[in-house]
């Protein structure tokens, strides 16, 4: 499966480095980007898919959280998926009604990561901000392919995605300390869907 990540920088690249030292700014994409292809690649097995994937500071995150949510202050992340998804346990499928794509990587939306709030939560739970940051783009991803978690049983389905892909990552990225469990095991917050 091809995933390619189309990277949207807003914040800099020096302020990037500054937040996820001792990686590289180049590191931690490459990070991001391998997050986003195991979990498409969990979610929805083999496929040519794109994924636009947006790093942005506070004040973008806060303006987009009331636009599209109502809700006022930054949030951590964001999904715009573009694709009508039905889930079945673990595995996504193209809902019935999504229209017909154009041949080629299906492109499947945005997601949007605030990296001033990854810097927060990771200092709130003693992990390393490249580890949020991986665990949200995990998350927003999901998210982009229809996973959900008003219910529980989704939320279970989610959980077990997060961790299939990142026992894959800590098998790959040596370079991170790795703290066991999900986004959910961690702060317990979610990431909201932008559409």
């Amino acid at each position: 499966m091809a995933a390619a990540v189309t990277f949207h920088d807003k914040i800099g690249h020096e302020r990037l480095e500054s937040a996820v030292e001792p990686l590289t700014a180049d590191q931690m994409r490459e990070l991001l980007e391998g997050a986003v292809r195991e979990t498409t690649r969990a979610a929805m097995g083999n496929g040519d898919v794109e994924v636009e994937l947006t790093l942005c500071a506070d004040g973008e995150m806060t303006r987009l959280n009331f636009d599209h949510m109502r809700e006022r202050g930054p949030t951590d992340v964001l999904a715009f998926p573009l694709h009508e998804w039905s889930v079945d346990g673990s595995h996504s499928h193209l809902a019935d009604d999504d229209g017909f794509l154009p041949p080629g990587a299906m492109l499947l939306g945005d997601v949007v990561i605030d990296v001033d709030q990854a810097v927060r939560q990771a200092a709130e739970g003693g992990w390393s901000v490249a580890e949020e940051m991986t665990l949200l783009a995990i998350h927003g991803t999901l998210h982009l392919l229809g996973h959900d978690h008003a219910e529980i049983d989704e939320e279970e389905a989610m959980r077990s995605l997060e961790r299939e892909v990142l026992h894959v990552l800590h098998r790959r990225h040596h370079e991170v300390s790795w703290q066991p469990g999900s986004l959910f095991d961690r702060a317990g917050h979610a990431v909201t869907t932008g559409s």
